[in-house]
């Protein structure tokens, strides 16, 4: 009785040491040899080992173990269903052995037999199983002379290959959301390769053609890159584009725009700060740079940066050196900077607002931006794909008329992309029908009502006659063309432009202040041949 309550006491004290192993780690062998190391430190299991398939699934090999030598654990291998260790993996039962002299199948060091010989060596095996099917078996040579208290070393055993089946549960569980997210990184890395690939941007006019050929060419070397343009025209597409066009597309891409950081902020974004270097920095902030280190950094309207910051960007970029706020401890990192800027970076030198020696170290490749003006090739392609983002976000069919068409191609598009992609995303919201026509465009309506008065009163009040066609933006006969104009275009005036010009439609276009397309379209509603006026 007092043998039990002896044992019972060391069984309980290893069974409290070993349930806080299973809340310290997921690494199942880990958390296996502690456990075993338990069992032998404060029972009388030793040599104990954790056995798992192979994978083709036909053997057990030891996984973790306590007493064995690494040349012991690679020789011990053993046949599933055949020896005794692999039978009580595929029977599910546990099985105890009174000696193990000469049977085979079952894990036995061969250093220090000479104490194992002692005493009769029992053996204790019991599988572990998850969900009803066995992923391993445990085993530990019982050595106590002590026949007595088989069955409760049996029982501490498979307590603690229940508690190691749902450590191994947890195990699967990481592996396979690890599994998962990794394919879903690659996925999406992919997705964006895809997206942001020069090849796939539209670019049907010849400056944006060159621009796209300039940023194909940059893309694979590691040079810095300052891209120029108005604002709108799409210069972080093309930085995200450089990006993943690179070597550096599986590393981070961090975007910090220069303009929206107050300017007492901004060095603490760039660089970091150390806890306390400042009234509010509570703790450690890793700044941009360290967080795209491997990567690329995107400065966005760098003309904006504090000449102060400018100076430590200008370290950055010549050592790849420098120091969170309120340390003295130099980092290194290595990014790749590509910034972007609307300003005249030149004029503000002259002002002395931007440093000249930055200014240099920024030019290594500058990429020249074209506005949306100067690219009228590009205007409906890109109305086309914003259309078809947008009725489908909205689970709208839409298509625009040909009048639409001709005054998004004609509009002067101050605010570029941007304002393009804004435009076609407020007409599609705002459309009653499925064909879009001039007076669906709410910035056709907005730009008629802000039509300037010194427009001539002839022009600009003519009455609208029955059958007149409409276009977008044109001018008027003598005058220039203002692109916030919608003048009628008369039959008379089409047939007379079209008689001076002998039936050259570019002529009487040119004559009108219209588009071919819009001049093309007149005659056609006007049912009217350029061959009546050949000469």
């Amino acid at each position: 009785m007092k043998d039990f309550m002896v044992h019972q006491g060391r069984t309980l004290a290893a069974l409290t040491e070993i349930s806080k192993l299973f809340s310290s780690s997921l690494d199942y062998s880990e958390v296996a040899k502690q456990c075993l190391h338990l069992l032998s430190d404060i029972l009388d299991l030793e040599r104990g080992t954790l056995l798992m398939p192979t994978p083709d699934r036909k053997y057990l090999a030891i996984k973790a173990s306590v007493g064995f030598t690494a040349e012991e654990i690679r020789a011990s291998v053993y046949q599933i269903g055949a020896d005794f260790v692999g039978k009580v993996y595929s029977s599910g039962m546990p099985m105890a052995l009174p000696d193990t002299e000469d049977m085979a199948g079952v894990p036995t060091p061969k250093s220090d037999v000479d104490d194992f010989n002692l005493y009769r060596i029992g053996f204790i095996a019991v599988p572990v199983t998850l969900d009803g099917r066995p992923v391993g078996v445990i085993t530990a040579h019982r050595t106590s002379r002590s026949t007595t208290m088989v069955d409760e070393d049996i029982r501490v055993m498979k307590i603690v290959a229940s508690l190691l089946s749902q450590t191994l549960r947890i195990a699967e569980m990481v592996r396979e959301e690890n599994s998962r997210l990794v394919q879903e990184n690659k996925e999406l890395h992919l997705e964006l390769e895809d997206r942001f690939n020069p090849d796939n941007m539209i670019a049907d006019s010849s400056a944006m053609a060159k621009t796209l050929d300039m940023v194909r060419r940059v893309a694979g070397t590691e040079a810095t890159v300052l891209l120029r343009g108005e604002s709108g025209t799409g210069k972080s597409l093309l930085a995200r584009a450089i990006h993943f066009s690179s070597t550096r597309k599986r590393e981070a891409f961090v975007i910090v725009n220069c303009a929206s950081l107050p300017a007492t902020l901004i060095e603490s974004e760039l660089f970091g700060h150390e806890k306390g270097a400042f009234t509010g920095a509570f703790a450690q902030r890793v700044g941009r740079f360290e967080a795209a280190d491997g990567g690329t950094l995107f400065l966005d309207e760098i003309g904006e940066l504090p000449l102060e910051t400018q100076a430590k960007l200008l370290r950055v970029i010549q050592d790849g050196t420098f120091e969170r706020v309120g340390s003295s401890k130099t980092m290194s990192v290595n990014v790749r900077l590509i910034c972007a800027t609307n300003s005249n970076l030149e004029e503000q030198i002259r002002d002395r607002q931007f440093r000249e020696d930055l200014y240099y170290r920024l030019m290594v490749v500058p990429v020249q931006v074209p506005p949306l003006r100067n690219r009228k090739e590009d205007v409906l392609p890109l109305c086309s794909y914003f259309l078809k983002k947008f009725t489908t976000k909205y689970g709208k069919r839409i298509s625009i008329s040909r009048e639409v068409m001709d005054f998004l191609e004609s509009y002067n598009w101050p605010g570029n992309v941007r304002e393009l992609e804004n435009t076609i995303e407020r007409t599609v919201v705002l459309a009653g029908g499925e064909t879009l026509t001039p007076r669906d465009i709410p910035l056709l309506e907005t730009l008629v009502v802000a039509a300037p008065a010194a427009s001539p009163p002839a022009a600009a009040e003519a009455p609208a006659e029955p059958g007149v066609v409409s276009f977008g933006p044109m001018q008027g006969k003598a005058r220039e063309r203002q692109p916030y104009e919608r003048v009628p275009l008369r039959e008379k005036d089409l047939r007379e432009a079209m008689h001076n010009a002998g039936g050259i439609q570019t002529h009487a276009a040119r004559m009108l202040g219209v588009s071919l397309r819009q001049l093309r379209y007149a005659l056609t509603r006007f049912s009217i041949t350029a061959t009546e006026f050949k000469y």
